[in-house]
């Protein structure tokens, strides 16, 4: 490892703020995983305290296994220590230091089979690579629940600290919606729910500028794909329809997708369409797309074949359309997209 220890991610300073749940959005290769299992090392030798890894696939898990510890070794740290990664396809994987178990390896899709284990010297539960981008991977039903779910059978009212890592993918996830949090834009902390929620947003310039000099950050610099392996910009959010409403936007109705209500509002002099989070709770209009989402109180329609949705397609095509947040923005540009093509 590099002898200046300021470029590499420390999971110290994010424990530092005492938060039971400890975001981690960090560029690539600044050592996040690393700083997480080194930590996790240090306190099973001092205290004997356990770690949970988790990763959201059977198959992401096992590759990991590959190497698992090399890493630490490789830059001279626990050399004089046996460690080992015991598998087994019944059981549940574990993480061996001197021939003791230090850790245990779950897949979140399948994590309905600990219920009847115990983990009671487990102090910390990682969850690795929890944003994913677009691709063979997908979050999975109610995962937030399901997560939340792994945590309680862990912890049984025991104090953990529970650490979700992940590149800068996108702010739009399911964890995010579910706590209702977002970025420290203007610093790498912000804690919420009275300091239980912590969300590290990572801005090692020292690192960053290392990177920007080797021979891959030159070949990157300026892509976008650069901006999000070195400055840590999210790949898949642009700014493109994201601005805050008109105030003289009028109401115009109200949409349910996904459970959550939305307010239409429209500028009539200009044409301008705003989807916000404020609607008129007064108003008739309120309109659902999926059976899940009607109720006594919705107007239940196809989205191709509302007459009011129509105005918001044809805002889009116009380039009229605006959107509050990048979730919103996500929520809405599938349906648009299904009923334009």
């Amino acid at each position: 490892m590099n002898e200046n220890k300021k470029i590499w991610f420390d999971l110290d300073r994010l424990l530092s703020y005492n938060a039971t749940l400890n975001f981690v959005i960090a560029e690539r290769g600044v050592g996040k995983t690393f700083g997480c299992k080194k930590k996790f090392l240090e306190q099973f030798l001092k205290k004997g305290e356990e770690f949970v890894y988790i990763r959201r696939y059977k198959t992401e898990l096992e590759i990991s296994f590959e190497g698992f510890w090399t890493q630490l070794q490789d830059n001279n740290l626990f050399t004089d220590h046996e460690l080992k990664v015991k598998t087994a396809k019944k059981s549940i994987t574990k993480f061996t230091c001197d021939g003791e178990v230090c850790g245990y390896a779950i897949p979140l899709s399948t994590a309905n089979i600990l219920k009847s284990s115990s983990f009671s010297k487990v102090k910390y539960i990682f969850f690795d690579e929890f944003l994913i981008d677009n691709g063979t991977y997908r979050y999975l039903r109610n995962e937030v629940i399901q997560f939340l779910e792994v945590i309680e059978t862990i912890a049984r009212l025991r104090d953990v600290r529970v650490i979700l890592a992940g590149n800068a993918i996108s702010i739009v996830n399911p964890y995010f919606e579910f706590f209702n949090i977002g970025l420290p834009y203007n610093s790498e902390f912000k804690t919420y729910k009275d300091g239980e929620i912590c969300v590290n947003y990572v801005k090692n310039q020292a690192y960053r500028d290392i990177k920007k000099a080797s021979r891959f950050g030159k070949l990157i610099e300026g892509t976008e794909y650069g901006k999000y392996a070195i400055d840590n910009q999210f790949l898949r959010d642009d700014k493109a329809f994201i601005c805050k409403r008109d105030p003289q936007a009028r109401v115009f109705s109200t949409i349910i997708l996904n459970g959550q209500k939305y307010g239409v509002w429209k500028n009539w002099k200009t044409g301008h369409v705003y989807i916000s989070k404020d609607f008129e709770p007064s108003n008739p209009c309120v309109f659902a797309f999926d059976l899940a989402d009607h109720t006594e109180d919705t107007i239940f329609t196809k989205a191709r074949n509302s007459t009011w949705f129509k105005a918001v397609i044809e805002a889009y095509k116009l380039g009229l359309l605006h959107f509050e947040t990048q979730s919103q923005k996500k929520a809405f540009i599938g349906i648009i997209g299904r009923c334009i093509i």
